[in-house]
């Protein structure tokens, strides 16, 4: 019950929001929109909180509501242009709304209309790193070691405050993602590995090699040299690799929440290195970055709306630079372009726009190559695939973990760079220990962590 007077009590703060920052546009209809998407959002978050259990749905709808309702939401009521420089003008923004209400509504219909397989397991019941054996963490702990090695021994303390990074080898585009892909992947497992093994082994070679590994972490991941959308990944990955049982949906939200309009904000200050800092006020730290570039999906969806009327349906041959991300330019020259630089240099050519490295939405993504049936396909897609995960979390804890930590990057895109570091770290974080475990020939044996045996079993259907 207090559950439903809190999402109550979100709607009426946020349609109350959304009237005063809209009426001036003098549009029933615009008002209209958003407090539909509004409704879905609400419904959304209903479903994903009901339960005791942490889920995808939560990130989803998180994403839903910061992006696709409060960010042009704000943006609208303080402006005349979005943060990609493209004047707000109320036709782009019906075809945008109607975009994420049939996406937003499809993917409501097919989650949760359709009737969903039990859970195989309790999370809480299942060790958290299954592969994570003597073996692995030795052959892990020696390449983060050498990677960690080269990069120092190339950038030195520069590469941790982000002075210098890959790009400085003078590799391809695509090299240098992949260099970042292996390089983070090897030395954020082999930390998941050691951080694992010191929970079940309290001894003081386990806590050395916990140690080691955490500065090899902060080195090669810090706050001056990563996105701040991939330290969020490492975040949500912990979070839901060793801390599922102890957190419900509402906690877990509410961290999210906090991150994003508190933490990682204050991170983008440190986003281009350790420089000059000035702490901002809690207002410009919490809303000032809703009018900027970070929060440009909404605005990117419309261009994209727009560029396909102009120049066409791709018909799924964009999709194809996504799923051969690892084949250089070089190579392949006429290896399409990224959805966001497309739209970047189209948005550069027209506006006062000079970039072209812009994110672009999973809906703006599937409207892109197949028009309104991509809508309708993608979302359904998207909605089935979490369904299927969800189902299965407790068989296999480390890929549905992987996954909650990059559904919020593929959410926001592009799809190609999203795409690449997913199914990367992916190769190098599950399919690599994988590999070494049936080599070696049996699997790990894990003693159940502090909190997670079959007496702190998990209730609830919130996935």
């Amino acid at each position: 019950m207090l559950k439903l007077y809190l999402l109550f009590c979100f709607f009426l703060g946020n349609a109350t929001l959304c009237y005063f920052q809209l009426i001036h546009w003098e549009q029933p209809w615009l008002v209209a929109m958003f407090l539909l998407q509004l409704l879905m959002v609400t419904i959304g978050f209903y479903h994903g909180l009901r339960g005791t259990r942490l889920n995808l749905d939560t990130i989803v709808w998180i994403f839903v509501y910061s992006f696709f309702f409060l960010a042009p939401v704000i943006q609208m009521g303080g402006g005349t242009v979005f943060p990609n420089t493209m004047p707000i003008e109320l036709d782009g923004v019906w075809q945008a709304n109607l975009v994420i209400l049939v996406w937003n509504f499809t993917y409501l219909l097919v989650r949760w209309g359709i009737p969903a397989g039990r859970p195989l397991l309790e999370v809480a019941d299942q060790p958290a790193l299954p592969l994570a054996g003597a073996g692995t963490r030795k052959i892990y702990g020696l390449l983060a070691l050498a990677v960690t090695a080269v990069t120092f021994g190339k950038f030195g303390i520069p590469f941790f405050l982000g002075y210098v990074g890959y790009a400085d080898f003078g590799l391809d585009k695509t090299l240098m993602l992949l260099a970042g892909i292996v390089s983070q992947g090897i030395v954020l497992a082999n930390w998941l590995f050691a951080f694992e093994h010191r929970r079940n082994v309290r001894s003081l070679g386990a806590a050395c090699y916990l140690a080691l590994s955490t500065l090899m972490l902060l080195y090669q991941i810090s706050p001056f040299n990563t996105s701040r959308f991939y330290l969020g990944f490492c975040i949500i990955l912990v979070i839901y690799l060793f801390y599922a049982h102890k957190l419900t949906p509402g906690k877990f939200a509410f961290i999210m929440l906090g991150g994003l309009f508190l933490v990682f904000p204050l991170l983008n200050y440190f986003r281009y290195g350790l420089r000059s800092f000035a702490l901002p006020s809690l207002q410009e730290l919490m809303f000032a970055q809703l009018s900027e570039l970070h929060f440009d999906a909404y605005a990117n969806l419309i261009a994209t709306i727009r560029f396909v009327s102009e120049s066409g349906i791709a018909y799924g041959y964009r999709l194809l630079g996504a799923l051969l991300f690892f084949v250089p330019r070089s190579l392949w020259s006429g290896k399409p372009v990224s959805s966001g630089e497309t739209i970047g240099d189209y948005l550069s050519a027209r506006y006062a726009l000079d970039m072209s490295n812009l994110s672009n939405p999973l809906p703006s993504e599937f409207y892109f190559n197949f028009g309104w049936f991509g809508v309708v396909a993608g979302a359904a897609a998207v909605a089935l695939f979490i369904r299927k995960l969800e189902n299965g979390a407790a068989g296999n804890r480390y890929v549905h973990a992987l996954v909650a930590g990059y559904l919020f990057i593929f959410y926001r895109g592009d799809l190609m760079n999203a795409f690449g570091y997913c199914f990367g770290t992916y190769v190098v974080m599950v399919l690599g220990p994988a590999l070494l475990t049936r080599l070696g020939g049996r699997r790990a044996v894990r003693r159940p962590a502090d909190g997670a045996g079959p007496h702190n079993r998990l209730a609830g259907q919130g996935g």
